[in-house]
């Protein structure tokens, strides 16, 4: 079975069931990052990239293996594709998230990486040549604006002037560069889906992430094996990241940009905060203030002015979004 028939087969409440998954599953990785590079680590957030990368590689060509079972016909365009967006996402993306997440709190780069859909809706418009309607431009707005009042609630915790300056001229600036790459890997991927099923495309992009961060790992002196003397919510946290952070959450993405626009698919970085916002209360005990619940309002408003337009796939009809 082609992978063109299995899209064709993807109903309306699998493609908003993927869209869920990203939405949660990437609204709690920072979560696990930060716990996995708390207090007393005894690794770098290069070395937990590699290695989350490794796994995450691995069990994606297992599984591809097992469910596809066919291995798909490379060109010498899908192996440029698969490098140029592996990179992008998992190398300077998701990596550079990865190294501002030592410098500052989750909710932190959870705001900043926000920026995500403005960047994707940029990038998209000048490379389909057609500005996004009225209504998606409404509701990118309110997004921002609901990220600007829940950070107003955040920052108004913030204790010394240092945190500030550490966020500004540090964390932003890397965060900044984080998302800018991850939504120009987000389009360069487009035409890699419609010749591979996501499983192969997710799996070959994060095993060239490994590869090249394990360069990088090698030349900045960094140890491959992993400390013997882990604590045990560091290695949860490790598994969480490999299979539902990476794995799973990759293909629910893939299955997304497949589904919907890329603006559309953009989106998780609007929820995102609001997962973090959940995550605070149930485990660490942070009761949201009222400005953070009036901003997840403004959030999730503007993510349905999104979502509001008819989705689409690749190859098919293109939504408002």
């Amino acid at each position: 079975m082609s992978f063109n028939i299995l899209r064709a087969r993807e109903g309306l409440s699998g493609r908003f069931i993927h869209l869920f998954i990203v939405y949660v599953v990437w609204g709690s990785t920072y979560f696990a990052v930060k716990i996995a590079l708390g207090s007393g680590s005894l690794f770098t957030p290069l070395q937990l990239q590699t290695w989350r990368m490794w796994g995450a590689s691995a069990l994606l060509l297992a599984v591809a293996f097992v469910k596809v079972r066919t291995f798909p016909h490379f060109e010498a365009s899908h192996i440029r594709l698969c490098i140029v967006s592996g990179i992008a996402m998992w190398v300077f993306g998701n990596g550079l998230a990865t190294l501002a997440s030592t410098t500052a709190a989750s909710v932190f780069i959870v705001i900043a990486m926000g920026m995500i859909p403005i960047w994707t809706t940029l990038f998209t418009a000048l490379s389909d040549r057609k500005m996004p309607t009225t209504r998606v431009l409404i509701g990118l707005i309110m997004g921002i604006l609901g990220l600007m009042v829940v950070f107003g609630s955040t920052v108004s915790d913030i204790q010394t002037p240092a945190d500030v300056t550490t966020l500004h001229w540090w964390t932003i600036l890397i965060l900044t560069g984080a998302a800018t790459t991850w939504s120009l890997g987000t389009l360069v991927q487009r035409p890699l889906l419609q010749a591979m099923s996501p499983l192969w495309a997710a799996a070959f992009q994060m095993l060239i992430a490994a590869l090249v961060l394990t360069g990088l790992c090698v030349w900045q002196g960094q140890s491959l094996v992993p400390p013997a003397d882990l604590r045990v919510d560091q290695i949860l946290a490790f598994l969480y990241l490999v299979v539902f952070g990476s794995a799973v959450c990759l293909i629910s993405y893939m299955q997304v940009l497949v589904s919907f626009s890329p603006t559309i698919a953009s989106t998780f970085a609007y929820v995102n905060p609001i997962v973090g916002i959940a995550l605070g209360w149930s485990f660490l005990h942070e009761t949201p203030t009222l400005f953070g619940l009036c901003g997840a309002a403004i959030i999730l408003s503007g993510v349905f002015l999104i979502l509001k337009g008819k989705p689409t796939s690749l190859g098919g009809r293109q939504s408002e979004g």
